[in-house]
This record gives structure tokens, sequence and C-alpha cells, in this order.
């Protein structure tokens, strides 16, 4: 229907740069499986800046990452998750502020599914 929330870092307010993070702790992911992250998210406005995706096992460099919306519509990422035998314990969004002086970072409907991410 439209009506509810969404976690969102706006483009109007704080320094260009600026940086908000949200982790989420994963709890009882089996060793050797394969597990499917699908959120919504949306980029609006010009310049708006970047939003990353970190797995805690892969802390250096984000597993997904988007820096300009083709329009301001919400769209679907998708990310799988192999576990070895050392398992995942938190998934970090995190959003970085572009230049831009309007538009927002969002991200919705955080979902984890067993088994590989289904075809669009």
């Amino acid at each position: 229907k439209g009506d509810g929330y969404y976690m969102a870092v706006p483009a109007f307010v704080g320094h260009k740069n600026d940086m908000g993070r949200l982790k989420l702790l994963l709890t009882d992911l089996k060793p050797k499986s394969s597990y499917c992250l699908i959120f919504s998210y949306r980029l609006a406005g010009e310049k708006v800046g970047k939003l990353r995706v970190f797995l805690a096992s892969k802390k250096t460099s984000p597993v997904w990452e988007e820096n300009k919306g083709k329009d301001e519509k919400w769209r679907t990422g998708k990310i799988e998750i192999f576990q070895g035998a050392e398992t995942t314990n938190n998934v970090t969004f995190e959003s970085e502020r572009g230049k831009g002086k309007t538009g927002e970072i969002g991200v919705d409907n955080v979902i984890l599914i067993s088994g590989p991410c289904p075809e669009d």
C-alpha cells in the first residue's frame, strides 16, 4: 500500500562523504550452505552518493555497490552468500553521502532465504 517505514539517508543534511551504517546480525547460519540476501533500495537525486553491502567474512571490500540511480524507483538487490567452514555472522549496509543537495539513499524489505537467489 505504500505506508510503512524504511531506512533512509537524506542528502540535504550533513556533509559530503558522511557515512551511515546498518549492521544486521545473522545467527544460526549453517556451514557449507548457500543463502540469498534480497533487499529493496533506492538512490534518488543527482550526485546522491553510494550504497554498499559488506559481509563480515569479507570486511575489506563490498560484495555489492551502487552509486547512482537510473531513476527514482525502488530496485531489488540480490547477493549470494556461500558459507564455507567459517560462517558469515553479519551483513552491513553502508551509505556514503555524495555532493548532491537533494535526494536520499533508502533500504527496505531486507530478507534472507535459504538456497540460491531466485531468477528474475
